[in-house]
């Protein structure tokens, strides 16, 4: 048991999972910090759902997916969370075949169960066991992974584990962190809230996420971007007739999801985000609307999946927020000149599949420093200032969609509200 004080700027995915990791490895002073109570509506895991996959263009990545999967099956904090449905990977362009055929030939020789869709027939098949409307699945090039992969209830997901940790004895704190402290040798030593409020700190961790640029200089080793989401209200009839199904994930499109308990479809359409500059960092804007450019992709994606449903008024329109590394990695390091400062951060739009497990690695580097990670994860999760210098803002980093272009919110004059929300805007 330790004694020492921990503080944790952020209570969502990676700040909940370190926390409870911490707690786990006997650590008894331990506080999250958050303007808001979980699940924080600046949390990009605050969400009815997240694609969990355990393939991707990165073996590495691949291996941890799986690890992951372990976890959320076993634990019981996070395998009420968990839906095995399967995912259906579907491209249209070559770029993105290519990535279609690494993953499949990757899942063969793992030996998970997948197979080929050659025809629109079957995909309507798969998806919800009916046949195509015309215009439906024209050009998509994919396979069906039928097993070790689905989605998640990202939101449920988050209040477990706060409930846990609270079991465990952390104390969460409503208040946002404006300022790290630092002693005359440049040691890290707590954190200053917005209320005035002085947390000291043996260990203080930055897990804010997208908002972790306002705390310290990361040398443009973070960007923060958003995406779109959309929801459309069903039936009870029509919610039924798609329980089950797989997420469609086209890397042309989008990625769509079976209705959730409250019978709302999600989607989102894939393209390489947004930032919002202001000055020289982007800064997230949170905002219940999206351009008007996104809900058209989206509507055209709908087309392609359920064109029944194409035209129908959204109930949930929102922009979610991430933070991207220049190469995707993760940023889990202790920082090089503040003793005392360790970094949970960079999540890079993949964070959330590994909820069970990230907070394992951020709170061993934590408690132990990086010696105990394996090599790979010492190198792709450090501290990598030279990965920030002249930065290309506007790379796509692997990403596709859209027009394969990255805008900037400025650039945007029309936004889209869902019809049963209020709009409201947080500048952080």
């Amino acid at each position: 048991m330790s004694s020492e004080k921990i503080v944790i700027i952020g209570a969502g995915t990676f700040g909940l999972s370190t926390a409870l990791h911490l707690l786990r490895n006997g650590q008894k002073n331990v506080t999250l910090i958050d303007p808001y109570a979980v699940p924080s509506p600046l949390s990009a895991g605050n969400d009815v759902n997240k694609i969990l996959q355990t393939s991707s263009d990165s073996d590495f990545y691949a291996k941890l997916g799986m690890e992951a999967l372990s976890a959320w099956r076993s634990d019981p904090v996070f395998s009420p969370a968990l839906h095995e449905t399967g995912i259906i990977y579907a491209a249209l362009n070559e770029k993105e075949r290519a990535s279609i055929d690494h993953r499949y030939e990757y899942l063969k020789r793992r030996g998970d169960n997948v197979k080929r869709l050659n025809n629109p027939q079957d995909y309507a098949a798969v998806i919800n066991g009916t046949s195509p409307a015309g215009g439906q699945y024209q050009g998509w090039y994919g396979y069906v992974q039928e097993n070790n992969c689905g989605w998640t209830f990202a939101r449920l997901a988050l209040e477990n584990c706060a409930r846990e940790c609270v079991k465990l004895g952390a104390n969460f704190v409503v208040d946002a962190a404006e300022e790290i402290i630092y002693d005359s040798s440049g040691r890290c030593c707590g954190v200053r809230t917005y209320s005035g409020t002085i947390f000291p700190a043996d260990k203080t961790v930055i897990c804010a996420g997208a908002c972790s640029h306002k705390l310290l200089n990361f040398g443009n080793q973070l960007l923060a971007k958003c995406w779109t989401v959309g929801h459309i209200k069903l039936s009870e009839e029509e919610a039924r007739a798609l329980k089950n199904m797989p997420v469609v994930l086209n890397l042309d499109f989008g990625f769509i999801f079976e209705p959730d308990e409250n019978n709302e479809l999600k989607f989102c359409n894939e393209f390489p985000g947004y930032t919002n500059f202001v000055g020289k960092d982007s800064v997230p804007l949170f905002k219940d609307a999206i351009p008007e450019e996104a809900e058209k992709q989206m509507r055209a994606f709908l087309r392609q999946v359920f064109p029944q449903f194409a035209e129908r008024d959204f109930c949930v329109a929102k922009i979610c927020w991430c933070t991207d590394t220049p190469d995707r990695h993760f940023l889990f390091s202790k920082h090089p000149e503040h003793a005392g400062l360790i970094l949970g951060t960079g999540d890079s739009g993949q964070g959330f599949k590994y909820m069970p497990i990230v907070g394992k690695y951020i709170a061993e580097i934590i408690m132990n420093g990086a010696i105990n990670l394996d090599e790979e994860k010492q190198k792709f999760w450090r501290w990598r200032p030279e990965s920030g210098k002249e930065r290309d803002l506007k790379s796509l980093q692997g990403r596709s969609g859209g027009n394969y272009k990255i805008k900037d919110l400025s650039e945007i004059s029309t936004w889209v509200t869902g019809s049963d929300i209020s709009l409201e805007e947080l500048h952080l």
